[in-house]
């Protein structure tokens, strides 16, 4: 360990400086990115790995003792490996408790005693399998009309994809309204 690096530990520990604590992440940016490289976190992109080792030099520095002989950098990447270790166990925990809460759609839908969350749940699924056959039925003039209901196309490109004046897609509008609704 160096003379700059205990500096800036010192600097970390006792003044709380940021420019010292970016400096000394800097100079450990090539172990960083190499466990960036290893294990991968959710929707962490890079900005929120290094955030995440900003947070563990400094605890790092706060607890630092280099009088036991010990060096910052191994002690460093130790407490970034075991802290993404953990985030990663905390990620892994919440997919498994995902998959050991989930039921049969039969089940949910025979149990009499399901709550109404699980019921609500039923319902919207059973709409949009009604709207799936709904959708199914529409011709091609009606579809594109629900692309212009959904905000998908402006009028005159649907009536251009069409090959229709726009009273001939409002008739459409109206139509493909009626059906989806008849199936709902």
């Amino acid at each position: 360990m160096n003379d700059l690096e205990i500096k800036l530990i010192k600097s970390v520990k006792e003044d709380k400086d940021s420019p010292a604590l970016k400096s000394l992440v800097d100079r450990y940016r090539p172990m960083i990115e190499n466990m960036y490289g290893q294990y991968k976190i959710g929707l962490y992109d890079q900005n929120d790995w290094y955030q995440e080792a900003l947070i563990i030099c400094y605890a790092t520095c706060s607890i630092f003792d280099g009088a036991s002989g010990s060096k910052f950098g191994s002690f460093f990447k130790l407490k970034f490996k075991n802290h993404i270790i953990d985030i990663v166990r905390k990620e892994n925990t919440v997919k498994r408790q995902a998959n050991q809460l989930a039921c049969s759609y039969e089940q949910i839908i025979n149990e009499e005693n399901s709550d109404e969350f699980v019921r609500n749940y039923v319902h919207l699924l059973d709409t949009s399998s009604r709207l799936e056959q709904a959708v199914a039925e529409l011709s091609k003039l009606e579809l594109i009309a629900l692309q212009f209901l959904l905000g998908e196309i402006k009028m005159q490109m649907a009536c251009d994809i069409a090959m229709c004046d726009s009273r001939q897609l409002n008739r459409a509008i109206n139509r493909c309204r009626l059906k989806i609704v008849e199936y709902l």
